[in-house]
């Protein structure tokens, strides 16, 4: 791997690591790593791989701080580097936590969407579409980690970004995680508002299955029994449908077993008891088991134990 000095730079920052601390990760000398980090020198390919190695940067990092000081030179296939570097970070997200990777991701989504602001061109749209869901991803890590103030501004900025390239399923997508603040918050009304403008705002049939699920929910929390039973059946036809349909490339996850979810905390709210377990354990049981137990599977995993009580 080839790293430049701004990844190794920006990371110190963001890690809060000291040159005395990079200095005893690498056994190189504090004055030679500062030279070299100031432009003062040259530094060799050993010294920025030690660099890299001590830090835990990748080729991704170096792409997005090329990207970055290159505003000019974002092409199809750039765009198409920062997407892939996106999803591993998701794909890493299933296996480690949000912990590991939230400050990363603050990172890359601060560099995208500054790049977003210095480039014109042919490309500036889907690189926007690009910074949309790494504000939305950097945002879901937020909830995961319960910081929903933040969570709420990324989330925020992601709609605006979706909203400024006319991508109503992006924008659904993070409307949809707005919603699952409020409904952490309790905040019924904001949850059915949120998944409703998901609901409708949404192209993707299985992304659908999920926005209108958590509608269903509010409605029979907020007492609108009758409008959450015709809801959840719409849905329950819908995801029938959306099997046969491809799930949007941010949303790898949502296989048609994967649905039965949403659709199984639906049921367990309006007391049936029987059908909430069935769709709960069709949907947790589809998972590989290195998923299965995952922190963003523990709401499912408990709502199977209650309706399974």
């Amino acid at each position: 791997m080839s790293v430049s000095v701004g990844p190794v730079k920006a990371a110190m920052t963001r890690q809060s690591v000291s040159l005395r601390e990079l200095a005893r990760r690498t056994h190189y000398d504090v004055a030679h790593i500062s030279r070299a980090l100031r432009g003062l020198q040259r530094p060799s390919e050993t010294l920025m791989r030690a660099l890299a190695d001590a830090l835990d940067l990748s080729d991704d990092d170096d792409r997005v701080a090329y990207a970055a000081r290159h505003p000019g030179r974002i092409d199809a296939a750039g765009v198409r580097a920062l997407a892939a570097s996106l999803a591993a970070q998701r794909r890493a997200d299933d296996v480690v936590g949000p912990g590991p990777l939230v400050n990363a991701a603050e990172a890359q989504r601060e560099a995208l969407t500054a790049l977003v602001r210095e480039t014109s061109g042919k490309h500036r749209e889907s690189l926007t579409a690009v910074a949309s869901q790494a504000s939305q991803f950097a945002g879901w890590l937020r909830i995961e980690l319960n910081d929903y103030p933040r969570a709420s501004a990324l989330l925020n900025e992601a709609i605006d970004l979706a909203d400024e390239i006319e991508d109503g399923s992006l924008a659904a997508q993070a409307h949809n995680l707005r919603g699952n603040i409020a409904r952490q918050r309790q905040q019924w009304n904001a949850v059915h508002r949120n998944s409703v403008a998901a609901y409708a705002g949404e192209s993707a049939p299985r992304q659908r299955v999920v926005n209108g699920a958590q509608a269903a929910w509010a409605l029979t929390v907020l007492d609108r029994r009758g409008e959450a039973e015709q809801l959840l059946s719409e849905v329950e036809a819908l995801r029938d449908k959306a099997a046969d349909c491809a799930p949007p490339a941010t949303a790898y996850w949502l296989t048609p077993e994967w649905m039965s979810l949403p659709i199984g905390h639906a049921h367990l709210l309006l007391g049936r008891h029987r059908d909430a377990a069935e769709h709960l354990r069709t949907g947790l049981y589809s998972l590989p088991l290195e998923l299965r137990y995952a922190l963003w599977t523990s709401e499912a995993r408990a709502a199977l134990a209650e309706a399974e009580a």
